[in-house]
């Protein structure tokens, strides 16, 4: 069985909704090669105006201050799949993400090569990526914690010290406060505290 009839035969399991719809909106085999599938499907699906759209998106991607390098790669691999018209050969992708990543992302990258990664092939500079990313991304797994809701009545342990020291640092103050002002009371007539006792 040719390819193209085995692609068109299990098109139909693969789409729901609308886009099932459009597929059985064509009469009987009016659809015959798969290249003339995904021209249809492209043009309904993904118009000039949303490829426009979506190009728009790729060229302005930049890594997020607070995002890690796998998370920034993930957020632009899903820009890609989302405007597959894109048109952006696999060199221009590589380019314009490492071009977008924040300082140290391809200070980073430069180091793990001991040089500039956009100097390596295109296939040894994405797999070093891929695998940075997939270190990262363990790494921030790893890291995970669980944050703790609290109300605005409530203190953490380290709260609770933090504001026991700066009660004591205050009592603290005070009181040399006060003894530096006793030697001065003493030398004035007033009578010494062990006098009181």
């Amino acid at each position: 069985m040719p390819e193209d009839a085995v692609r068109l035969s299990l098109l139909s399991f693969s789409l729901s909704g609308e886009a099932k719809r459009w597929l059985h909106s064509f009469k009987g085999n009016s659809l015959k090669t798969w290249d003339e599938v995904v021209e249809k499907f492209l043009k309904k699906y993904f118009p000039e105006s949303k490829t426009a759209e979506g190009k728009a998106s790729i060229s302005s991607f930049h890594q997020f201050p607070d995002k890690s390098l796998s998370e920034a790669l993930e957020r632009f691999r899903g820009l890609l799949r989302k405007t597959p018209t894109h048109g952006f050969s696999e060199p221009i992708q590589r380019n314009i993400f490492i071009d977008r990543l924040r300082p140290q992302s391809k200070q980073l990258l430069d180091a793990s090569i001991r040089g500039k990664i956009k100097l390596k092939t295109l296939e040894e500079a994405m797999e070093l990526i891929d695998n940075i990313a997939a270190s990262d991304h363990a790494i921030l797994h790893d890291r995970a914690h669980i944050p703790t809701k609290r109300s605005l009545l409530e203190l953490s342990l380290q709260d609770a010290l933090l504001a026991q020291n700066k009660l004591l640092s205050k009592q603290l103050e005070a009181l040399t406060e006060t003894l530096s002002k006793l030697p001065t009371q003493l030398h004035a007539g007033q009578p010494s505290p062990s006098s009181v006792l």
